[in-house]
Formats: C-alpha cells, sequence, structure tokens
C-alpha cells in the first residue's frame, strides 16, 4: 500500500513538471485529488463493519479507485483549480495503486481487480525519492528558467553544413 503522503508528493511532482503555474491552486487541487481516493478507508469501512453496505464496490480501492470515481473526483475539485491538475493528481494514485495491489478500475460495471504486487516498501521508498527530486527540479526551473539557455529553433541539418 502506497502511503497517502507519497501519493500527494507524485501528483505535486506532476503537476509541477506539467502545469508549472505560479498560483497555488493547481498544486492544492492536485494534492486533494490524489489523497481524496483513500478516504473509503475512512468512510466505508464504519458502513461495511456496521452491515449497512457489503460489496467489494464499498471496500478499499473499490469505487474511489475507479475511472467513475475519477471523474466525479475531478467534477467536485474543478471549481477549486484547473481541472488538468485534478485528473493528473487522481490518475497518479489510481497507477501508483495499480502497482502496489490493484484496484477495481471499471468498479460499478466489473469488479475485476487489475494491478500487479510490488514491495510496497520499496515502491514508497523510490517513488518518494523520484517525486522530490522532480519537485526540486521543477522548482528551481522556476525561478532560474533554464529553458533560455535552449536553443530556440531547431539546429539546421547536416547536409545544409555542405551547401
Amino acid at each position: 500500500m502506497v502511503a497517502t503522503g507519497v501519493h500527494i508528493l507524485v501528483g505535486l511532482a506532476l503537476v509541477v513538471l506539467v502545469v508549472r503555474s505560479d498560483r497555488p491552486e493547481p498544486y492544492l487541487v492536485a494534492a486533494l485529488a490524489a489523497a481524496v481516493p483513500d478516504i473509503d478507508t475512512f468512510v466505508f469501512r464504519p458502513l461495511i463493519e456496521l452491515g449497512y453496505v457489503s460489496s467489494l464496490l464499498w471496500s478499499h480501492r473499490g469505487l474511489t479507485h475507479s475511472l467513475l470515481g475519477g471523474v466525479v473526483i475531478v467534477a467536485l475539485l474543478s471549481p477549486f483549480g484547473p481541472w488538468r491538475a485534478a485528473a493528473v493528481g487522481f490518475g497518479s494514485h489510481v497507477v501508483l495503486d495499480t502497482l502496489s495491489g490493484g484496484v477495481r478500475l471499471f468498479a460499478p460495471v466489473d469488479q475485476t481487480l487489475y494491478g500487479i504486487s510490488l514491495d510496497w516498501l520499496l515502491l514508497n521508498a523510490i517513488t518518494s525519492v523520484l517525486a522530490i527530486t522532480m519537485i526540486l527540479g521543477g522548482l528551481l526551473d522556476m525561478k532560474y528558467d533554464f529553458g533560455r539557455w535552449l536553443p530556440r529553433r531547431f539546429p539546421t541539418p547536416s547536409l545544409e553544413w555542405f551547401r
């Protein structure tokens, strides 16, 4: 199981790379979208234990980790920031959970668990290091604008050197 903090770090790192905004909204929306799917452990578990619901749909990595759950989460968070940031945060959560045991991706229609099971400690450590590196690199690039040193036009093909 991937830790919630790692989900948030990866969501933030991807938004730093994809969105690159000076405003805080995309980062907040991505962090929330990366953390919200695990709310099923707090909301659905008591309902299952009390006997109100009894289905794989309401279990952990069920409905809140499905594509339908993603559409609902992105729609609920889009008034607070860009929907793309919410989609990146939710997508990163589902991909990491797919690598650490599986998710019910098509939950209301199909109850199949899709994914593989990697060592959770190794997965948490590697993704944390990569996410922190991506965040720091993106923040440094935003501050110092390393893109200005890159050539703005394509170099001439080598055949044109001989003309």
